[in-house]
């Protein structure tokens, strides 16, 4: 049974299931600029079903010659559904092999997120935590030791101790021997 980002073929209307099978012939020219622009022309189009939109967005990841990062960064700040938004943030985590500026992005989402959308926080804390860097470290130690939302910080807390490493360890028992 195939699925498409989390979505069973089979769940999904033949007309998309085609449009999604031809999305995904037409990532295989992985340099080519037309198919770049396609992809991302149907990854940022809301009128588009979901499930298509994931399809691309999962197809891009391969177009290394392109700056996809960009278009991760635009749909995780700005669409109006949270599936999209969560799809781009995990690709920022993976969209680049300089994992620093993939946290330096993921950084700049959860400081322009309002303190109030605290479930895309969250979800920006989990996708810094994968990247599990020492930039993502230092991140989430501050966001353990000076964040208002107790969750955000245990989060962040839990995440650390989730990583591992000395790096994270020693973070850890800064925020224990904190006031």
């Amino acid at each position: 049974m195939a699925s498409f980002q989390g979505y069973e073929a089979e769940k999904l209307d033949p007309d998309t299931r085609v449009r999604i099978e031809a999305l995904e012939a037409i990532s295989e020219a992985k340099d080519d600029e037309k198919a770049f622009v396609t992809l991302k022309e149907v990854a940022l189009d809301r009128k588009q079903p979901i499930a298509l939109r994931c399809a691309s967005l999962d197809a891009l990841t391969d177009f290394k010659k392109f700056d996809i990062l960009s278009v991760y960064v635009d749909l995780a700040k700005n669409d109006t559904s949270e599936k999209i938004q969560n799809v781009a943030l995990g690709h920022i985590a993976e969209g680049t092999k300089d994992k620093n500026k993939s946290v330096d992005q993921l950084v700049s989402l959860y400081n322009a997120t309002p303190g109030e959308r605290n479930r895309k926080r969250q979800t920006v804390l989990f996708v810094i935590a994968d990247v599990g860097n020492d930039k993502a470290v230092d991140f989430l130690a501050n966001v353990a030791r000076t964040d208002e939302n107790y969750e955000l910080r245990s989060d962040a807390v839990h995440y650390l101790g989730t990583i591992g490493g000395e790096k994270a360890r020693s973070a850890l028992y800064q925020i224990l021997r904190s006031n």
